[in-house]
């Protein structure tokens, strides 16, 4: 099954540009001299792909994102071809963004990578509150990664996680942390891939100014919840 094949069956249209330049980061992900992903060539069509776009059939992402944790730059540079949209990938292990920024130069993909760690970053006043869409996956459970991602997100906008079965514990450890980092629930697109496992797209509205303070030191934000 073709990957346009396996998306269209999912009820997500693609054209053969797209479906040519996600099929190259695909490969790209498989043949790289740094592990950028712990799934498998075989999972990468469903695991990055699909698990990636079908929750997102809802929720176009139409202005520029950034992608906080992103690893070997998944959900960003998925999001970022088949949206067409520019985004910011920032990660704090420098050696996979150089590999990352070969394969963006390469196919001259509106995308930016920043190089340091979500809670220092954050304290910058370039990239603090600047995004409407702000996304993270296997950054932490919830409850922290509010606190790394919430800064970035402007009023009006929204912090989106991709969680795996226990998003229901993490987020009821977190009503707290959404309250005091400006954000509230905004909704939860519960779906399943065709391996069978449980996934979620957990979806959190700003509502206001997260407080300057935040993020804190990461350690603090381990040990306990802002207050």
């Amino acid at each position: 099954m073709t990957l346009k094949d396996l998306l269209e069956r999912h009820g997500i249209e693609i054209d053969e540009n797209k479906e040519k330049l996600l099929s190259d980061y695909l490969e790209f992900l498989s043949s790289a001299p740094l592990n950028l992903t712990s799934f498998r060539r075989e999972e990468l069509p469903v695991k990055a792909v699909l698990d990636t776009l079908f929750p997102l059939k809802d929720l176009p992402i139409h202005t520029a994102f950034m992608d906080v944790g992103t690893g070997g730059g998944i959900p960003g540079i998925i999001v970022s071809i088949y949206f067409d949209v520019e985004g910011v990938l920032l990660d704090s292990t420098r050696k996979k963004l150089l590999v990352l920024e070969k394969f963006i130069s390469e196919k001259q993909l509106p995308l930016r990578t920043i190089w340091g760690r979500a809670e220092e970053v954050a304290h910058n006043g370039k990239e603090r509150g600047k995004y409407e869409f702000v996304l993270t996956r296997a950054l932490a459970k919830i409850r922290v990664a509010l606190e790394l991602t919430a800064p970035f997100a402007m009023v009006g906008g929204y912090v989106v996680m991709y969680k795996g079965p226990k998003w229901k514990e993490e987020l009821e450890e977190s009503w707290e942390t959404m309250e005091v980092l400006g954000l509230d629930l905004g909704d939860v697109l519960e779906y399943t891939l065709p391996t069978g496992e449980k996934r979620a797209l957990v979806i959190f509205e700003k509502i206001k100014t997260t407080p300057k303070k935040y993020p804190r030191k990461f350690s603090q934000i381990a040990k306990r919840p802002p207050r």
